[in-house]
C-alpha cells in the first residue's frame, strides 16, 4: 500500500467514525424525544383521565334523568287520560241530572199551557157565545 492509498483509507475511516458519531447522536435525540413524549402523554393521560370520569358521571346522571323524565311524563299522560274519562263521566251524569229534569220541567209547562189554553178556548168561546146571544136584542 502506498502512502496515498493509506491516506485514503485514513479518511474513509475517519468519514465513517463521523458518520457513525451523527448517527449515534442522532439516535439518542430521537430516544430522547421519544422518552420526552412519553412521558407527555403519560401527563396528559393523567389529566384527562378525570375529566373523562367527570364526563361518564354527567352522562350517567343525564340518562338517569332523562329516564325519570320519561316516567315522570308517562305518568302525566295516564293522568290526563283519567281525568279526561272522568270529566267525560261526570259530564254525562250531569247532563243526564240536568237535561232529563229540564226536559220533564218542559213537558209540565207546556202541559200546563195547553190547559191554560184549553180553559182560555172556553172561556173565549162562552163569552163569544154570550155575546152573541146578546147582539141581535141590541136595536141601535
Amino acid at each position: 500500500m502506498t502512502d496515498w492509498q493509506l491516506v485514503w483509507l485514513a479518511v474513509m475511516a475517519i468519514s465513517l467514525a463521523v458518520m457513525a458519531a451523527i448517527q449515534v447522536g442522532i439516535a439518542l435525540i430521537a430516544l430522547k424525544a421519544v422518552r420526552e413524549l412519553s412521558e407527555s402523554v403519560s401527563e396528559m393521560r393523567r389529566e384527562v383521565k378525570p375529566l373523562m370520569e367527570k364526563a361518564n358521571k354527567i352522562a350517567d346522571d343525564a340518562q338517569r334523568a332523562t329516564a325519570l323524565a320519561l316516567t315522570q311524563v308517562e305518568r302525566v299522560e295516564q293522568l290526563l287520560t283519567t281525568t279526561s274519562v272522568r270529566v267525560e263521566e261526570t259530564l254525562g251524569i250531569v247532563q243526564g241530572a240536568i237535561v232529563q229534569p229540564v226536559r220533564q220541567g218542559a213537558a209540565i209547562v207546556a202541559a200546563i199551557r195547553a190547559a191554560v189554553g184549553v180553559f182560555r178556548g172556553i172561556r173565549d168561546a162562552r163569552a163569544a157565545a154570550s155575546r152573541d146571544d146578546e147582539e141581535p136584542l141590541f136595536v141601535g
